[in-house]
């Protein structure tokens, strides 16, 4: 029986080592043995091979750029000037290899390798909107990227066609300056900067007419979107083209026989993308590291801080962090104190995101659109309504609203001669709080401006206290309206079967009406210097380090101090106003063209668009003002 085990665990062995031997000889894996027991646990490690390789078209002309990754993976390179590559893969692996206007194509890597990419006649084939007409895409020398509307507009809530286009097309930079509701985005073509006074801004076109705001269009009724990038935009649209040009082409009807009615909505909830913590006791305690290395001893302006004022703030914390809510007063000996050089100390730490951000502002869009055809007549109209709150809580009124129409008809008379007529309306409504003086820039400036000692809310008076906060909650509302009316005419001649004639005159008014309703600020104010608090008989008064009152001879007792309560607002001075500001603009734009489109054969054709573009352009603009106002609550027109 001693003879059999060894017998076994010997052949077991050999069986191990043979199994070895064999695995050690290949190219693909490495095994080992490790005992546990009787039983061997094998391990695979798999190697890596070098590929090297060559990606050409289907004239073996090398591809410069194409984009050479191997499948699951982040690995990957680049094609070189000579169409080659080379790349360190997973024996076995798949490399994925595509480059634009090519049909991608997976293969299995080898050692050496030649892949042959195939034209994407689809993708050639596009139709692209260029000025005053379209082209294929295999004829275009210009650099054009065409948005794809579906994707990057439809079923998104994005209260305009800016906001959708962030990150969707190369070389397109759109920002949002403030975030704020109802601001225009900021366009950019290849990140284009005219002069240090000049607009570098694309020229946006609705239907081959210019508009003040890519805002007014509604996303509903966008048919296509074209980017022209370079220069030859300027040999069509001129020098107002030289940063590039947005073409925007609004739906026109349906294609086939018969009549759809759709309607959209979308009800959402929109919350500050990244919130930013405010610092708090640590925050004190950075600042002290660098007086320190500063050889410095106290800094501040309204509010200071030192050495004792840290650790005040850190026993602070121990006591009251995470207990006192917004609503909470502004207690004096247990939120702050005065020292013996009148200066004033917070020991109690806020952040003003709590005070002033709406969390889930609600947002809703209703778009109605009916279309069809009827023989030779083709007809579009769309109805649009957005609503969309802002993030300020404490403003009265922190919204933006937008109502859109349009129409689109066109009819073929004969076989000579088309009509065609539209109009477009969008209206603007922006409210926000009206809070602007000569000490208060932008309250999201000063948000984060000072730090997080400086308070917010309320004192243990129940008076508000000075703050950004404070003024956007007093602040009376504004109220800018944009208003847009456009018609337009035009017919197309159709003279021979490869030569047609083109005009389109159009009628634009655009109004805005801005109403800046000031108001005068009154606070307890956090700027000035503190004042000591006396009781009715002018005596002063004491308080422990809870803030409540005891007598002088209480150990801990020290002198009371309050904020002045005061208009801090000079009578007249910004912003004890009400303003209206109004602009009144028309502009009229004809444009002619006639295009020959020749086949010679089935390979050639010759295109010739010759045309002329006329835009009239007259702008009015008043204002009127009075200020040092009676009354600040009720203000009319």
């Amino acid at each position: 029986e001693e003879r059999k085990k060894r017998g076994l665990a010997y052949s077991k062995f050999l069986t191990a080592v043979a199994i070895s031997a064999l695995l050690l000889g290949s190219d693909n894996v490495m095994a080992t043995q490790t005992v546990s027991g009787n039983v061997p646990d094998i391990k695979e490690q798999l190697q890596t091979i070098a590929v090297t390789g060559v990606v050409l078209d289907a004239s073996d002309e090398p591809i410069i750029g194409a984009s050479v990754v191997e499948k699951g993976t982040t690995n990957g390179g680049i094609t070189d000037i000579n169409g080659r590559f080379t790349l360190n893969v997973r024996a076995g692996a798949i490399l994925k290899i595509s480059y634009v206007g090519y049909q991608p194509q997976e293969v299995k890597a080898t050692r050496t390798m030649k892949i042959v990419l195939v034209e994407d006649s689809e993708i050639l084939s596009e139709v692209v909107v260029v000025g005053y007409g379209s082209q294929k895409r295999e004829n275009l020398t210009g650099a054009i990227a065409t948005v794809d509307v579906s994707k990057t507009l439809e079923g998104r809530q994005i209260p305009d066609i800016g906001r959708g286009l962030q990150g969707t097309t190369p070389g397109l930079s759109v920002v949002i300056p403030s975030g704020e509701i109802g601001s225009d985005p900021t366009i950019k073509v290849r990140g284009q900067i005219g002069s240090i006074d000049g607009s570098s801004t694309p020229l946006i076109l609705l239907d081959n007419v210019e508009i003040p705001s890519i805002q007014m269009v509604n996303p509903d009724d966008v048919e296509s979107i074209t980017v022209l990038k370079d220069a030859a935009s300027a040999s069509i649209y001129g020098a107002k083209a030289a940063f590039g040009v947005v073409l925007i082409t609004s739906k026109k009807g349906a294609k086939s026989e018969k009549v759809e009615v759709s309607y959209s909505g979308n009800f959402s909830w929109q919350n500050i993308s990244k919130k930013m913590e405010m610092a708090r006791v640590d925050g004190i305690q950075y600042r002290i590291d660098a007086l320190k290395r500063a050889k410095g001893t106290l800094y501040g302006a309204f509010w200071y801080v030192d050495e004792t004022s840290l650790e005040r703030a850190k026993e602070w914390d121990k006591t009251w962090g995470g207990k006192l809510g917004v609503n909470d007063p502004f207690v004096y000996g247990r939120d702050w104190y005065v020292d013996a050089s009148n200066r004033k100390f917070s020991i109690r730490t806020f952040d003003p995101y709590d005070y002033m951000i709406r969390e889930w502002a609600p947002s809703q869009t209703h778009n109605i659109s009916l279309s069809g055809r009827s023989g030779k007549t083709v007809f579009n109209v769309g109805l649009g309504y957005l609503d969309q709150n802002g993030l300020m809580k404490l403003a009265k009124h922190d919204d933006f609203r937008r109502w859109n129409g349009s129409i689109r008809l066109s009819t073929e008379i004969n076989k000579y001669i088309t009509a065609r007529a539209g109009a477009n309306y969008s209206k603007r409504n922006k409210r926000y709080a009206y809070a602007t003086n000569s000490t208060t820039a932008d309250p999201w400036l000063y948000l984060y401006r000072w730090d997080s000692t400086y308070p917010i809310g309320y004192d243990e008076n129940g008076n508000e206290m000075r703050s950004p906060a404070s003024e956007i909650h007093q602040a009376n509302t504004a109220n800018k309206e944009n208003n847009y009316l456009s018609f337009n005419v035009g017919a197309t001649l159709q003279i021979t079967k490869d030569w047609k004639f083109d005009i389109d005159y159009t009628y634009a008014g655009e109004d805005q009406i801005w109403k800046k309703n000031g108001t005068k600020f009154t606070a307890a104010d956090t700027w000035t210097s503190p004042v000591k608090r006396l009781d009715g008989n002018g005596n002063q008064i004491y308080v422990n380090n809870m803030g409540e009152v005891v007598s002088a001879g209480t150990e801990g007792a020290m002198p009371a101090y309050g904020l002045s309560y005061r208009q801090y607002t000079a009578d007249g001075a910004n912003p004890d106003h009400i303003r209206r500001e109004v602009t009144n603009a028309k502009r009229h734009t004809l444009n002619i063209t006639t295009d020959y489109n020749w086949q010679i054969n089935e390979k050639n054709n010759l295109k010739v668009l010759v045309g002329m573009n006329r835009t009239d352009w007259e702008s009015e603009d008043n204002w009127s003002q009075i200020t040092n106002l009676t009354d600040i609550n009720n203000l009319s027109w």
